[in-house]
């Protein structure tokens, strides 16, 4: 057992659930120093029973994922009378849960008993639509570095696209205008796990699901996220870490704030101008924004002092 050197010497559990590719990235990198961060997802029995033990015996329970109604897990989280919760909300959680506001669905017992943290400052003020107090909290990316890459030799264009099926959410269509607009440029979309693209532009290559993507972003000299709606994107934040020029639907430190086809257009044509000539240099604000606010260990850090107030308090 790691010894703590605070006031209470144990080691402190917390219980995390929710959104699996964030959750179980989120308990390895907190763990360690005196804190155990457990990720439970929802499903299989054993689990459940797992979950339902930890959940009665651990100081802290942390939902990665925002709500305003019971679900099972929140329920049981009453049914124990747990004091100590963290709603992290990420990504689209606010535009799920309009309809229930909307409804006057809202649980008072989620609403106003829990920590509510919102990863961006557009999440903070969404959230405060649904009537939910939320302090801006940047949820840690495991996979975000502050080790700039080279500049290829080759300019292309990085996207990403998890589904088809939603690709109207992702911008989609946007990448294919600019596409056919901009036939001498390669525009790679990496995420794709359903079926193809329907009668994309040559220069448009598709990609399944990439566990690594240094060699992705080792290539590309732009990556453009033409979203709809967004949470703080942990692509964005692996990328300027690695020096790359960025497009963001929102204004963020280090990227181009862009809201349509055409508004991306000018950029990326303005970008490949300068490397064509030769001029296109890393993206040295955007790295300067990771090392100043975005490292893994300096949110890790920040979380686990907030944690330490709520269980101390």
């Amino acid at each position: 057992m790691i010894l703590r050197t605070s006031r209470n010497p144990a080691v402190r559990r917390v219980l995390v659930h929710g959104l699996p590719y964030f959750g179980k990235q989120f308990a390895e990198l907190m763990s360690g120093d005196g804190w155990a961060f457990t990720y439970y997802p929802d499903s299989g029995v054993r689990n459940l029973t797992a979950m339902a033990r930890d959940l009665r015996s651990c100081d802290l329970a942390y939902q990665i994922g925002g709500r305003i109604t019971f679900g099972k897990f929140f329920r049981a989280a009453k049914l124990l009378n747990k004091k100590n919760m963290v709603v992290h909300w990420v990504g689209s959680d606010t535009i799920n849960e309009r309809k229930f506001a909307a409804e006057g669905k809202a649980e008072s017992w989620v609403v106003d008993q829990f920590h509510h943290w919102a990863e961006s400052d557009w999440l903070v003020d969404e959230a405060s639509k649904l009537g939910i107090s939320c302090e801006r909290m940047p949820l840690p990316a495991a996979k975000v570095r502050n080790r700039p890459l080279p500049m290829p030799s080759e300019f292309s264009v990085l996207t990403y696209v998890p589904t088809v099926t939603r690709g109207e959410l992702y911008g989609l269509d946007r990448i294919l205008q600019v596409a056919r607009e901009m036939p001498r440029v390669r525009f790679d979309v990496v995420g794709l796990v359903d079926e193809a693209i329907d009668d994309p532009p040559p220069n448009v290559v598709s990609h399944g699901r990439i566990g690594d993507m240094t060699d992705f972003y080792r290539h590309a000299s732009l990556v453009w996220r033409p979203v709809r709606h967004d949470g703080l994107s942990h692509m964005v934040l692996e990328s300027l870490g690695h020096g790359r020029h960025v497009l963001w639907t929102y204004p963020f430190p280090g990227c181009l704030a862009v809201s349509s086809s055409a508004e991306a257009r000018v950029e990326i044509e303005r970008l490949y101008a300068l490397h064509q000539q030769g001029c296109l240099d890393l993206n040295w604000p955007g790295i300067q924004a990771i090392v100043e606010n975005y490292l893994p260990e300096r949110l890790k850090s920040e979380i686990l002092q907030r944690l330490e107030n709520i269980l101390d308090d």
